[in-house]
This record gives structure tokens, sequence and C-alpha cells, in this order.
């Protein structure tokens, strides 16, 4: 009897070592990919940030662009009044903007002043006369124009009404504007002068503009 009870201990014991060890075995064969997405979910990440890092991630994925490409990325909130700088889904810098006259709603046409909603591309950048630096955008693109043409069609908008372009990402001039918080431009998302330099050499053509209401 106790033969059979002490036979009956060791093969229990070697069951319970033979449980750990094979899920030791999963977590260590886990596909290199996976393995990359349990490193990203314990990073920590600044709290305000959380939010947009989800929808950058997001625009990654939809846009085929894997962690491992690390695109810088930047994001405008409108009704935040701010843009947030990522190299691929890690933030960078945030920093306060202000908008078109008409900060609210989405750009429909030329003379507006709206600020454009929806996923831009970075075209250009150059310095600027007047607003020490600008960097382009490919506004309008193929939403764009389907937006306009719904809105003529639709009465929105006059027929003769032009889409407009020229939108993109600057300085000011005057700084007080911009830290008073008043939506002076045309449309465009304008800085400090002090931050369009620093967001101008985190930028290069082909860089991805996500520009939210909220």
């Amino acid at each position: 009897m106790r033969r059979m009870w002490l036979f009956l201990c060791i093969i229990s014991l070697l069951l319970i070592i033979g449980g750990c060890g094979s899920k030791k075995q999963v977590v260590t064969t886990l596909p290199p990919e996976e393995v990359e997405e349990v490193g990203v979910a314990e990073e920590k990440i600044d709290p305000k940030f959380a939010a947009d890092q989800k929808v950058v991630k997001n625009i990654l994925a939809e846009n085929h662009l894997g962690l491992g490409a690390r695109p810088t990325v930047v994001l405008v909130r409108k009704e935040g009044r701010t843009l947030s700088v990522f190299r691929g889904a890690t933030p960078i810098k945030s920093y306060p903007v202000v908008l078109g006259h008409n900060p609210r709603n989405d750009k429909l046409m030329q003379g507006d002043k709206c600020t454009p909603e929806g996923i831009y591309r970075v075209v250009t950048k150059f310095p600027h006369h007047k607003w020490s630096k600008f960097i382009l955008l490919d506004y309008p693109n193929t939403r764009n124009w389907l937006n306009f043409a719904e809105a003529k069609r639709r009465g929105k908008i006059p027929l003769t009404a032009q889409i407009g372009g020229e939108i993109g990402i600057h300085g000011t001039e005057d700084d007080l504007k911009n830290l008073l918080g008043e939506n002076w431009t045309e449309g465009c998302v304008a800085l400090t002068n002090k931050h369009i330099r620093e967001l101008y050499y985190l930028v290069e053509p082909g860089s991805l503009v996500i520009i939210k209401r909220k």
C-alpha cells in the first residue's frame, strides 16, 4: 500500500512539473510579432498620450506600417488644440496649436476658413518669410474631392466654389496670438515659431499627419 501511495505521488509530481514546463514552452515559442506586441502592451505610456497612441496604432495598421517601421506620425486634435508627434507608436512631444477662423467644421471649400480633417501626407517643407517654417500637406486628397463634389450636389456650397489648397502646418507672425489661443489662420495649423522649428526637423516628406475633430 505504501509503495502504491509513493508511486502515485511520484506520478503526480511529474505531471505538475510537466505542466509548468509546457506553459513555459508556449511563452518562449511565441512568434516574434506577438512577442513585440506583448512588449508594447507592457510599456509605461503617459496617460495623456494613451488615446492618441491608440489612434496612431490603428492608422499605422490601416496603412500597413508595422511597429518596426517607426515612421514619424503627427496627430492634431482640433477640439483639444494639440499637435502630438509620434515615432511609430511612441510619443515624442506635444504642442499647443491654433487653427482656422472657423475651427470646428471640416474644410469643404476655399475661403471657408476651416481646418481640414482626415489623413494626409507631408508633401514638402521649406522656410517661410512670414511664418518661419511651412510644412505643406497633400490637401486636397481623394476624400476631400469626394466631399467637395457631394457638398455641391446637396447645395451646401455654391456651384462656383473652389476646393482650395496650400494647407499646411506653419509658424506665426505674432506668437502672442498663438499664446492667447486665437484661431487666426485661413485653415492651416499654426504653432509658435519656437515649436515649428522643432517640428520642422522631426517630419519629412511622406510623414503621416492625422487631423481629427476630437
